[in-house]
Protein backbone atom coordinates (compact mmCIF):
# COMPACT_ATOMS: atom_id res chain seq x y z
CA UNK A 1 0.00 0.00 0.00
CA UNK A 2 1.04 3.65 -0.40
CA UNK A 3 1.37 6.18 2.23
CA UNK A 4 -2.08 7.75 1.49
CA UNK A 5 -3.34 11.70 2.33
CA UNK A 6 -6.47 13.57 1.59
CA UNK A 7 -6.77 17.04 1.28
CA UNK A 8 -10.13 18.98 1.13
CA UNK A 9 -11.29 21.87 1.64
CA UNK A 10 -13.16 22.88 5.47
CA UNK A 11 -14.87 25.79 6.96
CA UNK A 12 -14.68 24.69 10.49
CA UNK A 13 -12.76 22.72 12.83
CA UNK A 14 -13.17 18.63 12.42
CA UNK A 15 -12.13 15.50 14.55
CA UNK A 16 -10.38 12.96 12.80
CA UNK A 17 -14.06 10.95 12.74
CA UNK A 18 -15.78 13.58 11.48
CA UNK A 19 -13.15 14.61 8.35
CA UNK A 20 -13.50 11.02 7.67
CA UNK A 21 -16.85 11.33 7.12
CA UNK A 22 -16.77 14.85 5.63
CA UNK A 23 -14.54 12.48 2.83
CA UNK A 24 -16.79 9.81 2.41
CA UNK A 25 -19.58 12.46 1.74
CA UNK A 26 -17.27 13.97 -0.80
CA UNK A 27 -16.85 10.77 -2.58
CA UNK A 28 -20.42 10.42 -3.36
CA UNK A 29 -21.57 14.08 -4.28
CA UNK A 30 -20.71 15.41 -8.13
CA UNK A 31 -21.89 18.96 -8.92
CA UNK A 32 -23.04 18.97 -12.24
CA UNK A 33 -20.75 21.41 -14.23
CA UNK A 34 -18.03 21.81 -12.27
CA UNK A 35 -14.87 19.45 -12.42
CA UNK A 36 -13.20 19.79 -9.23
CA UNK A 37 -13.51 22.01 -6.43
CA UNK A 38 -11.90 24.71 -7.14
CA UNK A 39 -10.51 25.57 -3.74
CA UNK A 40 -7.99 22.92 -4.49
CA UNK A 41 -6.33 24.90 -7.20
CA UNK A 42 -3.57 26.61 -5.12
CA UNK A 43 -2.60 23.02 -3.36
CA UNK A 44 -2.17 21.82 -7.02
CA UNK A 45 -0.11 24.86 -8.37
CA UNK A 46 2.25 24.46 -5.22
CA UNK A 47 3.00 20.84 -5.66
CA UNK A 48 3.59 21.14 -9.49
CA UNK A 49 6.03 24.21 -8.52
CA UNK A 50 7.40 22.15 -6.34
CA UNK A 51 7.54 18.47 -7.89
CA UNK A 52 8.05 19.04 -11.88
CA UNK A 53 7.55 15.77 -12.93
CA UNK A 54 3.85 15.75 -11.59
CA UNK A 55 3.58 18.50 -14.71
CA UNK A 56 4.76 15.71 -17.27
CA UNK A 57 3.41 12.81 -18.84
CA UNK A 58 6.07 10.81 -20.62
CA UNK A 59 9.39 8.46 -20.04
CA UNK A 60 9.68 10.41 -16.53
CA UNK A 61 7.18 8.95 -13.50
CA UNK A 62 5.65 11.12 -10.92
CA UNK A 63 7.02 11.36 -7.86
CA UNK A 64 4.06 10.40 -6.38
CA UNK A 65 0.18 9.98 -7.41
CA UNK A 66 -1.67 13.08 -7.38
CA UNK A 67 -5.65 12.54 -7.78
CA UNK A 68 -7.79 15.30 -8.47
CA UNK A 69 -11.33 14.21 -7.57
CA UNK A 70 -14.34 16.30 -7.17
CA UNK A 71 -14.39 17.81 -3.92
CA UNK A 72 -10.90 16.36 -3.27
CA UNK A 73 -7.25 15.45 -3.31
CA UNK A 74 -5.93 11.89 -3.31
CA UNK A 75 -2.23 11.49 -2.29
CA UNK A 76 -0.65 8.18 -2.78
CA UNK A 77 3.33 8.68 -1.33
CA UNK A 78 6.02 5.42 -2.53
CA UNK A 79 7.00 4.56 1.33
CA UNK A 80 10.29 5.86 0.27
CA UNK A 81 9.35 8.75 -0.10
CA UNK A 82 6.15 9.31 2.60
CA UNK A 83 8.85 11.33 5.00
CA UNK A 84 9.71 14.09 2.61
CA UNK A 85 6.02 14.34 1.03
CA UNK A 86 3.70 13.98 3.60
CA UNK A 87 5.47 17.27 5.09
CA UNK A 88 5.51 19.15 1.78
CA UNK A 89 1.62 18.09 1.43
CA UNK A 90 1.34 19.45 5.14
CA UNK A 91 2.67 22.60 3.99
CA UNK A 92 1.51 22.90 1.11
CA UNK A 93 -2.33 22.23 2.33
CA UNK A 94 -1.71 24.84 5.41
CA UNK A 95 -0.78 27.88 2.90
CA UNK A 96 -3.67 26.77 0.65
CA UNK A 97 -6.55 26.92 3.74
CA UNK A 98 -6.89 23.11 3.01
CA UNK A 99 -7.19 20.37 5.68
CA UNK A 100 -5.41 16.97 5.56
CA UNK A 101 -6.49 13.33 6.20
CA UNK A 102 -4.05 10.86 7.25
CA UNK A 103 -5.58 7.59 8.05
CA UNK A 104 -2.34 5.63 8.61
CA UNK A 105 -1.83 8.05 11.54
CA UNK A 106 -5.68 8.71 12.40
CA UNK A 107 -5.15 12.34 12.07
CA UNK A 108 -6.59 15.07 10.74
CA UNK A 109 -4.72 18.17 9.87
CA UNK A 110 -6.46 21.94 9.69
CA UNK A 111 -5.42 24.92 7.98
CA UNK A 112 -5.69 28.57 9.90
CA UNK A 113 -7.73 29.73 11.56
CA UNK A 114 -8.46 25.99 13.33
CA UNK A 115 -4.93 25.69 13.73
CA UNK A 116 -1.37 27.07 14.05
CA UNK A 117 0.44 25.04 12.15
CA UNK A 118 0.85 22.64 9.13
CA UNK A 119 0.63 18.83 9.85
CA UNK A 120 3.79 17.41 9.98
CA UNK A 121 5.73 13.87 8.95
CA UNK A 122 6.09 12.78 12.99
CA UNK A 123 5.92 9.50 13.32
CA UNK A 124 5.63 8.84 9.24
CA UNK A 125 9.32 7.29 9.38
CA UNK A 126 8.07 4.47 11.96
CA UNK A 127 4.79 3.32 10.30
CA UNK A 128 6.72 3.12 7.08
CA UNK A 129 9.09 1.13 8.59
CA UNK A 130 6.41 -1.42 9.94
CA UNK A 131 4.38 -1.73 7.10
CA UNK A 132 3.12 -5.30 5.96
CA UNK A 133 4.42 -8.12 4.40
CA UNK A 134 4.87 -8.97 0.66
CA UNK A 135 1.65 -8.01 -0.36
CA UNK A 136 1.67 -4.94 1.72
CA UNK A 137 4.99 -3.84 -0.02
CA UNK A 138 3.06 -4.88 -3.52
CA UNK A 139 0.01 -2.64 -2.89
CA UNK A 140 3.10 0.49 -1.38
CA UNK A 141 3.46 2.03 -4.30
CA UNK A 142 6.46 0.43 -6.31
CA UNK A 143 5.35 1.24 -9.53
CA UNK A 144 6.41 4.40 -9.45
CA UNK A 145 9.93 2.80 -9.72
CA UNK A 146 8.84 1.43 -12.95
CA UNK A 147 7.51 3.93 -14.77
CA UNK A 148 4.68 5.07 -12.73
CA UNK A 149 1.26 5.99 -13.76
CA UNK A 150 0.50 7.82 -17.28
CA UNK A 151 -1.23 10.51 -16.18
CA UNK A 152 -1.20 12.42 -12.70
CA UNK A 153 -4.88 12.45 -12.20
CA UNK A 154 -4.28 8.49 -11.52
CA UNK A 155 -2.05 5.77 -11.73
CA UNK A 156 -1.40 2.79 -13.09
CA UNK A 157 -1.90 -0.66 -11.05
CA UNK A 158 1.05 -1.38 -8.98
CA UNK A 159 3.35 -4.19 -9.21
CA UNK A 160 6.15 -5.48 -6.80
CA UNK A 161 9.55 -4.22 -6.83
CA UNK A 162 12.89 -5.86 -6.50
CA UNK A 163 13.89 -3.36 -3.88
CA UNK A 164 10.63 -3.24 -1.94
CA UNK A 165 10.72 -6.89 -2.05
CA UNK A 166 14.01 -7.29 -0.62
CA UNK A 167 13.40 -4.85 2.09
CA UNK A 168 10.67 -7.10 3.77
CA UNK A 169 12.47 -10.35 3.68
CA UNK A 170 8.64 -11.99 2.90
CA UNK A 171 9.27 -13.21 -0.15
CA UNK A 172 11.67 -15.94 -2.19
CA UNK A 173 14.21 -13.64 -4.27
CA UNK A 174 13.80 -15.73 -6.31
CA UNK A 175 10.44 -15.02 -6.91
CA UNK A 176 10.93 -11.30 -6.30
CA UNK A 177 13.44 -11.32 -9.50
CA UNK A 178 10.74 -13.28 -11.40
CA UNK A 179 8.44 -10.31 -10.06
CA UNK A 180 9.85 -7.78 -11.27
CA UNK A 181 11.11 -9.22 -14.51
CA UNK A 182 7.44 -9.81 -15.08
CA UNK A 183 6.94 -6.26 -14.40
CA UNK A 184 9.45 -4.81 -16.97
CA UNK A 185 7.53 -6.78 -19.30
CA UNK A 186 3.97 -5.61 -18.46
CA UNK A 187 4.32 -3.13 -15.87
CA UNK A 188 0.26 -2.49 -15.36
CA UNK A 189 -0.20 -6.28 -14.37
CA UNK A 190 -0.05 -7.55 -11.40
CA UNK A 191 2.07 -10.89 -10.92
CA UNK A 192 1.21 -14.08 -11.43
CA UNK A 193 2.70 -14.71 -7.78
CA UNK A 194 -0.25 -12.82 -6.14
CA UNK A 195 -2.96 -13.84 -8.70
CA UNK A 196 -4.24 -16.34 -6.52
CA UNK A 197 -8.50 -16.63 -5.34
CA UNK A 198 -7.28 -16.14 -1.44
CA UNK A 199 -5.65 -12.18 -2.85
CA UNK A 200 -8.83 -11.65 -5.17
CA UNK A 201 -11.33 -12.42 -2.85
CA UNK A 202 -9.45 -9.91 0.14
CA UNK A 203 -9.43 -7.25 -3.00
CA UNK A 204 -12.67 -7.77 -3.39
CA UNK A 205 -14.06 -7.02 -0.03
CA UNK A 206 -11.46 -3.88 0.35
CA UNK A 207 -13.85 -2.58 -2.38
CA UNK A 208 -15.95 -2.25 0.53
CA UNK A 209 -14.10 -0.27 2.68
CA UNK A 210 -14.72 2.71 4.36
CA UNK A 211 -11.27 3.98 3.71
CA UNK A 212 -10.78 5.61 0.24
CA UNK A 213 -7.43 4.43 1.09
CA UNK A 214 -7.93 0.89 1.22
CA UNK A 215 -10.71 1.03 -2.01
CA UNK A 216 -8.04 2.69 -4.06
CA UNK A 217 -5.17 0.39 -3.33
CA UNK A 218 -7.57 -2.57 -4.05
CA UNK A 219 -8.55 -1.05 -7.67
CA UNK A 220 -5.03 -0.63 -8.34
CA UNK A 221 -4.49 -4.29 -8.17
CA UNK A 222 -7.89 -5.18 -9.91
CA UNK A 223 -6.65 -3.60 -13.05
CA UNK A 224 -3.74 -4.93 -13.41
CA UNK A 225 -5.50 -8.48 -12.70
CA UNK A 226 -5.53 -11.03 -15.88
CA UNK A 227 -8.68 -11.72 -17.86
CA UNK A 228 -10.87 -13.42 -14.73
CA UNK A 229 -15.02 -13.23 -15.00
CA UNK A 230 -15.15 -12.67 -11.01
CA UNK A 231 -12.61 -9.86 -11.47
CA UNK A 232 -14.29 -8.05 -14.23
CA UNK A 233 -17.89 -8.23 -12.21
CA UNK A 234 -16.49 -6.63 -9.30
CA UNK A 235 -15.03 -3.86 -11.55
CA UNK A 236 -17.96 -3.14 -13.66
CA UNK A 237 -20.56 -1.56 -11.07
CA UNK A 238 -17.79 0.92 -10.39
CA UNK A 239 -17.99 2.71 -13.72
CA UNK A 240 -20.59 4.51 -12.29
CA UNK A 241 -18.98 5.67 -9.14
CA UNK A 242 -18.39 9.72 -8.81
CA UNK A 243 -15.72 9.17 -7.48
CA UNK A 244 -13.26 9.51 -10.42
CA UNK A 245 -9.85 7.99 -9.28
CA UNK A 246 -12.14 4.88 -8.95
CA UNK A 247 -14.17 4.86 -11.96
CA UNK A 248 -10.89 5.06 -14.38
CA UNK A 249 -9.47 2.73 -12.37
CA UNK A 250 -12.34 0.24 -13.06
CA UNK A 251 -12.41 1.39 -16.74
CA UNK A 252 -8.49 0.62 -16.79
CA UNK A 253 -9.18 -2.72 -15.29
CA UNK A 254 -11.88 -3.66 -17.66
CA UNK A 255 -9.82 -2.79 -20.63
CA UNK A 256 -7.63 -5.43 -19.27
CA UNK A 257 -10.14 -8.00 -19.04
CA UNK A 258 -10.65 -7.04 -23.06
CA UNK A 259 -14.66 -8.09 -23.47
CA UNK A 260 -15.54 -5.96 -25.41
CA UNK A 261 -19.24 -5.68 -24.35
CA UNK A 262 -17.89 -3.32 -21.56
CA UNK A 263 -17.23 -1.08 -24.23
CA UNK A 264 -20.71 0.58 -24.40
CA UNK A 265 -19.90 1.53 -20.48
CA UNK A 266 -16.77 2.37 -20.72
CA UNK A 267 -17.75 5.05 -23.47
CA UNK A 268 -20.42 6.53 -20.94
CA UNK A 269 -17.76 7.02 -18.27
CA UNK A 270 -15.61 8.59 -21.40
CA UNK A 271 -18.76 10.99 -21.72
CA UNK A 272 -19.14 11.48 -17.84
CA UNK A 273 -15.99 12.90 -16.89
CA UNK A 274 -15.39 14.56 -20.31
CA UNK A 275 -16.23 18.54 -21.61
CA UNK A 276 -19.46 17.94 -22.86
CA UNK A 277 -20.97 16.87 -19.44
CA UNK A 278 -19.01 19.26 -17.12
CA UNK A 279 -15.52 17.04 -16.86
CA UNK A 280 -11.85 17.75 -18.59
CA UNK A 281 -9.94 16.67 -21.20
CA UNK A 282 -7.69 15.55 -17.99
CA UNK A 283 -10.50 13.60 -16.66
CA UNK A 284 -11.75 11.59 -19.82
CA UNK A 285 -7.90 10.74 -20.73
CA UNK A 286 -7.57 7.62 -18.69
CA UNK A 287 -11.37 5.72 -19.57
CA UNK A 288 -10.97 6.95 -23.17
CA UNK A 289 -7.47 4.96 -23.29
CA UNK A 290 -9.83 1.91 -21.89
CA UNK A 291 -12.13 2.63 -24.53
CA UNK A 292 -9.65 2.83 -27.23
CA UNK A 293 -8.10 -0.87 -26.38
CA UNK A 294 -11.24 -2.36 -25.99
CA UNK A 295 -12.57 -0.84 -29.10
CA UNK A 296 -9.61 -2.44 -31.34
CA UNK A 297 -11.23 -5.72 -30.75
CA UNK A 298 -13.72 -5.03 -32.46
CA UNK A 299 -11.73 -3.47 -35.52
CA UNK A 300 -10.83 -0.22 -37.12
CA UNK A 301 -14.58 0.38 -37.63
CA UNK A 302 -15.39 0.17 -33.85
CA UNK A 303 -12.03 2.37 -32.91
CA UNK A 304 -13.13 5.46 -35.58
CA UNK A 305 -16.20 5.23 -33.99
CA UNK A 306 -15.09 6.02 -30.45
CA UNK A 307 -12.58 8.78 -31.52
CA UNK A 308 -15.31 10.80 -33.73
CA UNK A 309 -17.36 10.40 -29.90
CA UNK A 310 -14.66 11.54 -28.13
CA UNK A 311 -13.62 14.90 -30.63
CA UNK A 312 -16.76 15.81 -29.95
CA UNK A 313 -17.18 15.07 -26.60
CA UNK A 314 -14.10 17.14 -25.74
CA UNK A 315 -15.63 20.30 -27.91
CA UNK A 316 -13.01 23.11 -29.05
CA UNK A 317 -10.09 22.79 -28.11
CA UNK A 318 -9.05 25.51 -25.32
CA UNK A 319 -6.05 28.21 -25.55
CA UNK A 320 -4.33 27.09 -22.73
CA UNK A 321 -2.38 29.11 -19.80
CA UNK A 322 -1.53 26.56 -17.32
CA UNK A 323 1.72 23.79 -19.10
CA UNK A 324 -0.15 20.96 -16.96
CA UNK A 325 -3.42 21.61 -18.80
CA UNK A 326 -1.59 21.78 -22.29
CA UNK A 327 0.07 18.46 -21.86
CA UNK A 328 -3.37 16.69 -21.24
CA UNK A 329 -4.76 18.83 -24.41
CA UNK A 330 -1.59 17.36 -26.38
CA UNK A 331 -2.10 13.72 -25.12
CA UNK A 332 -5.68 14.08 -25.96
CA UNK A 333 -4.34 15.07 -29.43
CA UNK A 334 -2.43 11.80 -29.65
CA UNK A 335 -4.91 9.66 -28.67
CA UNK A 336 -7.04 10.42 -31.19
CA UNK A 337 -4.52 10.92 -34.03
CA UNK A 338 -4.92 14.49 -34.28
CA UNK A 339 -1.40 15.81 -32.83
Amino acid sequence: MTYDLLVFPVDRALTFEEASAAIDALVGARTPGVAHDARLDPFIAAMRKRYWRLRLIGPLPPPFELDVLAGHLFVGIPRSKAVEITRAVGEAAYQSGLAVLDPQRATVALPAPYADTPMTAEGVEALVASAGDGRAAFRFGSSFAAGGPEDVSGSGPRQVSTADTRATGSLDPEAAEHDAEEAVDDPGRVPASLQTPEHRAELIAALGSTTVGDRHSALGELAGWDPDPVVAAALRPILASDDVFAAGEAATGLARQADITDLPAVLNLVFRLSPADGGTTEAMLIPLRAALSLATLGGPVAVDGVKDRARTWRGARKVRHQSWEQVFDTELDELLGDA
